[in-house]
């Protein structure tokens, strides 16, 4: 048993850190918070002008990260960012109930407002 203990500690002491997702995955999974962000239109005081920016952000995001995953020598970058968006709507619809509370999501919110800027995604009007 200690054995085993002690090999595990070794291996995950030698393990690599793990890697950070290729730039095309991060512009797919903002386009999933701001298409989040357009689907939570019950929150009091959104017009539906910020829906719609919401959704024209999301929308943009995705074909960044389609653009991008070709640059990067994805051979099928639509097929590729498609096949990511299958988990990743999904999983920021799932935090529609607490989008605007959670430490976590706020933050994601700040990474795509700069990461949208910074590759021209995002106009001024749209970033947070």
């Amino acid at each position: 048993m200690r054995a085993a203990l002690a090999a595990g500690l070794a291996l995950a002491a030698s393990a690599a850190p793990a890697q950070e997702p290729p730039l095309w995955a991060n512009l797919a999974e903002c386009s999933a918070v701001f298409r989040a962000t357009a689907l939570s239109a019950g929150y009091g005081g959104v017009t539906a002008e910020q829906i719609a920016a919401a959704e024209t952000a999301a929308a943009a995001f995705r074909a960044r990260a389609v653009e991008v995953a070709g640059e990067m020598g994805q051979t099928e970058a639509e097929a590729d960012v498609a096949s990511i968006m299958v988990y990743l709507e999904p999983r920021w619809e799932n935090r529609i109930d607490r989008l605007f509370s959670v430490k976590s999501n706020l933050d994601w919110f700040g990474y795509c407002g700069r990461l949208g800027r910074e590759q021209g995604v995002l106009i001024p009007d749209l970033a947070p």
